[in-house]
């Protein structure tokens, strides 16, 4: 099965949530590939846009209380190649506290912008104010970074990255809602055919008017699409100028009519990928 893809690109170093997702998407969809970490979600997108057919990625997209991860969309409705989301997956997230030292001897946290903001209420309930939040690419560069420093620096991550860095965790689960889930997403240039298509995301720009999206929304009303996720994000390049993207809980295949239908009313549109939903 997709035994074309011969690389998956991921955000690293070892110990990432990502890896693990990784790791489930390889058991559902049985992968048997070189998994490569790289630093950034950013490098990771632009990497993958220069490579052949036989590289893919596994990137997170969304988390249930931060909501979309901005980086991922906004580099991939850039991209210069079709690079389309091929499936994606739900993973629950569990983030730990994890140090050289103890607990007070802490003054500086380290982690991903979206686990500080999931870990906000620990941290202010547990720190003083003068705590330092340092902002890291990923909770397992996080981990790294902070298994090379003092006994001050204290690091947010998984389980996983304190046993690969010799890191003690001093406290589990410390994200203020339990129920923490990810949303990871597989993205190659390569058609899997032998997924089921359930879900469908879309990018698009609308003339900056009034009425103007309401003209979007109302084709899928229509056509009774369910848009289950909806959000715009500066073009980043007129400014007051946007690209929304939603998510329609349909295949392809099944909203081909009102895709065509929607054209007309779009300065810019673009399908991020049609793609199954383990």
């Amino acid at each position: 099965m997709n035994n074309y893809i011969k690389k998956i690109l991921y955000l690293g170093p070892n110990g990432s949530n990502t890896q693990f997702a990784c790791g489930m998407f390889s058991q559902k969809m049985g992968l048997d590939v070189e998994y490569v970490p790289i630093s950034t979600i950013t490098k990771t997108i632009e990497i993958l846009d220069e490579a052949d057919s036989s590289t893919a990625a596994i990137l997170p997209v969304e988390n249930s209380i931060e909501g979309i991860v901005r980086e991922t969309i906004d580099n991939l409705v850039k991209t210069k190649s079709d690079i389309f989301i091929q499936a994606e997956i739900s993973l629950p997230i569990c983030h730990c506290l994890m140090s050289k030292g103890k607990k007070e001897e802490i003054k500086k946290i380290v982690s991903i912008t979206q686990a500080i903001a999931q870990c906000k209420k620990y941290i202010a309930a547990n720190f003083n104010k003068d705590v330092e939040i340092l902002l890291y690419t990923s909770t397992s560069a996080a981990a790294q970074f902070v298994s090379g420093q003092d006994n001050s620096y204290a690091a947010i991550a998984s389980e996983l990255c304190a046993h690969l860095y010799g890191l003690n965790i001093l406290e589990k689960g410390i994200n203020d809602i339990k129920d923490n889930q990810t949303r990871f997403i597989f993205l190659s240039k390569k058609n899997f055919k032998d997924l089921t298509k359930q879900r469908t995301s879309i990018a698009f720009a609308v003339e900056n008017k009034p009425g103007a999206l309401l003209s979007v929304l109302e084709v899928f009303k229509k056509y009774n699409l369910n848009c289950i996720y909806l959000e715009s994000r500066p073009s980043k390049k007129v400014f007051g100028e946007y690209i929304f993207y939603a998510d329609i809980d349909k295949g392809i295949d099944e909203i081909k009519e009102a895709l065509d239908e929607i054209k007309s009313f779009c300065t810019f549109n673009r399908v991020l990928g049609s793609y199954h939903s383990f």
